[in-house]
């Protein structure tokens, strides 16, 4: 399979991964070729692009870090505010990802821009328990992660309407609103005694900065290793999805902002795990070569900055070891 951009699809293309719509519901399955009414929606609706199946790339199997039915059970308990079930699936969540043989997280999450934060919740709970599984955190210590992780954003929803839904970015006074956002969050989860002090306080801090220039001016070893895990998976996260104001940027443009501000945004702990679990170009991507060659990524275990692609003539090529490839730039992502 191969995962190209929304504006490289076209109609006729057969579906490798099911595309979910904006109320976690199947949208179009795994196996089925793409038309274009489904393709017009799925541009209206904000998605960023599709796994498909491509002759000569069937080998590259990239499997769900946790299954889709899970995934739609935590959108659902988080838009019906159910945070007891919340608490129950964050587990199931770390039960599915901690016992995996390989927790290599290639597989991008096909999200629209409706309901982003829903989605988002699931996706920091998903890349916080990679981070916390890598950093050998205790089973105790990834069940309040994955609940912190889950439930750290739905104090959002208490942000003015005007606010939360503006399609531009926020000016100071827009700003200071949202950030009271964690507050938020921690007031509203204080009457669930089930959800541990370290939960909410890991909630009430996960945009703080290393530096102490986050919301609230927590810094250092102060924060605690949870708010640092968080701090990166959300920002993993929200910079690799579509927004209102703004286009997606890619998982390269996002890890390299992450590494760019270890010491000062980011705790160089946590980003040494993340940089080992999370990879710079995800199998099944396509990418533009600078010698105008387009590929796709087949393995990026020896090296994430220059992995393993297959050409669209089918031949294998290791960016990293081949002396004809030593100059060649990745351009771009398609």
């Amino acid at each position: 399979m191969q995962y190209l951009r929304i504006e490289n699809l076209s109609p006729d293309m057969q579906l490798a991964k099911a595309v979910v719509g904006e109320d976690g519901r199947l949208l179009v399955g795994a196996g089925h070729r793409i038309s274009e009414t489904v393709l017009k929606r799925m541009t209206n609706m904000g998605f960023q692009g599709a796994y498909i199946e491509t002759p000569g790339f069937e080998d590259i199997i990239i499997d769900d870090v946790i299954p889709d039915e899970l995934r739609a059970k935590a959108f659902e308990a988080l838009y019906k505010n159910d945070y007891l079930s919340c608490i129950s699936i964050a587990k199931k969540i770390v039960q599915e990802m901690k016992y995996k043989e390989t927790l290599k997280l290639d597989l991008l999450d096909i999200k629209n821009n409706k309901n982003y934060e829903y989605r988002h919740c699931v996706s920091v709970a998903v890349y916080a328990v990679a981070i916390g599984v890598g950093y050998g955190l205790t089973d105790e210590q990834l069940d309040n992660l994955a609940i912190a992780g889950l439930l750290h954003d739905i104090g959002k929803f208490d942000v003015k309407k005007r606010v939360l839904n503006a399609k531009h970015v926020y000016n100071d006074k827009e700003m200071d609103e949202m950030k009271k956002h964690p507050m938020y969050s921690y007031e509203t989860l204080k009457e669930y005694p089930s959800i541990s002090s370290v939960a909410r306080n890991s909630i009430l801090f996960h945009h703080e900065n290393l530096d102490g220039t986050g919301y609230y001016g927590i810094s250092g070893e102060k924060l605690g290793i949870f708010p640092r895990i968080l701090r990166v998976a959300d920002t993993y996260d929200a910079f690799t999805a579509q927004r209102k104001y703004r286009e997606a940027f890619t998982p390269a443009y996002a890890m390299e902002y992450i590494m760019s501000n270890v010491g000062t945004l980011f705790d160089k702990g946590v980003v040494d795990v993340f940089t080992r679990e999370f990879p710079i170009y995800p199998n099944g991507f396509t990418l533009k070569l600078s010698n105008g060659e387009v590929v796709v990524v087949v393995s990026n275990d020896s090296n994430s900055m220059r992995p393993k692609v297959r050409r669209m003539d089918k031949v294998d090529v290791d960016l990293a070891t081949d002396p004809e490839y030593r100059s060649v730039m990745i351009e771009s992502m398609m």
